[in-house]
């Protein structure tokens, strides 16, 4: 800071009329801000500020940018520019930020190509790649060997023993060099000599490379095919011959025994009582007679059971007709199997024109079982009467 000297007084010397001032440093100041960073892509570079895909080759995409000062004035098209991850494209047109950029056809310039539809992302550095050099001179004259055979891609007058690729509408085109084997077809059928391995599931094949012996199929096996054998089950026989299988049943179909009773009361109509007794049996009721079908299929008239001969199920039925003498009747109508009820109905009759009963029900017996009809007339008795019924018929094994 300045600071003032000592007064001259008593000095020898004649002394200045004006102090002199003097300028002592301070302490340091804190450090400046930063200068500001230059402009995007000015002289050098720039990025993109729109997302677009590289068009087809031959073909123009308008490209936003945030700087185009960098690119050169030139004649259309002489400059080429670095795309960020989709290589080289020719600057066609500059508009203010936008550049027109185009994918030069194959071997245009020998500049490499982009590959078309990449995407070009927003940020993506676009840096100039320079201009065309001059034209290479041109190459020694010559040309391929026209004793030789040749595969191109397109057609070429000048070597006239090639085969193009884009010429091939039919046929069969196989190679074979030392490095193994390789075919190209443009038709769906190819020589059996030259089809080799085993066709998987999913391409249409087996994948199944076993040759089946006779009788032998592809049965699928949750995953592809296998090569295997019909089983036979119970009483099947299963015969593989070459190119056939024959299937056979060994059992024996046993002929059905058909069966029908019927027993019916044609005069002196048994008295029905409060004690349930069998109407058809002749023991209890020896005055009575009767007429049926079938009557010796197993039934025996002494005790007024049809025994069952065969196994099956059965068809049961009766028609009882209630003789009426005057009052109330309640009746109680059984069928019995081995002397307990499977069936059992009740009902009262209180007229002479009550209508006739009819019951049927169906049941499985074995051998040597036997059935029978009890009848109870509680309240007063009753006539089981003139054309009453008990039939039974086999249906079924």
């Amino acid at each position: 800071m300045p600071s003032q000297l000592v007064s001259s007084t008593g000095c020898c010397q004649p002394c200045d009329t004006v102090p002199v001032v003097v300028n002592v440093p301070g302490p340091q100041g804190v450090a400046g801000a930063n200068g500001s960073n230059g402009a995007n892509g000015l002289n050098a570079f720039t990025y993109t500020t729109a997302a677009a895909l590289v068009p087809p080759l031959g073909g123009y995409v308008v490209v936003q940018v945030q700087d185009s000062s960098f690119l050169p004035e030139s004649i259309q098209g002489q400059f080429f520019v670095s795309v960020q991850g989709c290589g080289y494209m020719q600057v066609v047109d500059v508009v203010g930020l936008s550049v027109t950029l185009g994918n030069p056809l194959p071997g245009v310039l020998s500049i490499p190509n982009a590959i078309p539809t990449t995407p070009i992302s927003i940020g993506a550095l676009i840096t100039l790649a320079g201009a065309i050099g001059p034209q290479g001179p041109a190459g020694a004259a010559g040309g391929a060997s026209s004793a030789a055979t040749y595969i191109v891609r397109t057609p070429d007058a000048s070597i006239p023993s090639a085969t193009a690729l884009d010429s091939l509408s039919s046929g069969y085109l196989k190679t074979q060099g030392s490095s193994g084997f390789g075919a190209v077809s443009t038709v769906a059928t190819v020589p059996v000599g030259d089809i080799s391995g085993v066709l998987p599931v999913a391409n249409g094949g087996t994948n199944v490379a076993t040759i089946p012996t006779n009788g032998q199929l592809l049965i699928g096996n949750g995953a592809g095919y296998t090569v295997a054998s019909l089983t036979a089950g119970s009483n099947i026989t299963i015969t593989p011959g070459a190119g056939t299988i024959s299937i056979a049943s060994t059992a024996s179909g046993a002929a059905f025994t058909y069966v029908t009773f019927t027993r019916r009361v044609t005069s002196n109509a048994p008295t029905m009582s409060a004690v349930a007794s069998n109407p058809f049996n002749s023991t209890t009721y020896p005055s009575v007679t009767y007429s049926g079908i079938d009557t010796v299929s197993g039934f025996t008239p002494a005790t007024g059971r049809f025994v069952a001969a065969n196994s099956g199920y059965y068809r049961l039925s009766s028609i009882v007709h209630n003789g009426f003498v005057g009052g109330v009747y309640d009746i109680t109508l059984q069928i019995r199997k081995n002397g307990t009820p499977i069936y059992s109905v009740g009902y009262r009759i209180s007229a002479v024109d009550e209508p006739p009963v009819a019951v049927e029900v169906l049941d499985q017996a074995s051998i040597s079982d036997f059935y029978e009809l009890f009848i109870t007339s509680a309240t007063n008795t009753s006539l089981f009467n003139v054309n009453s019924s008990f039939s039974i018929q086999r249906i079924q094994a």
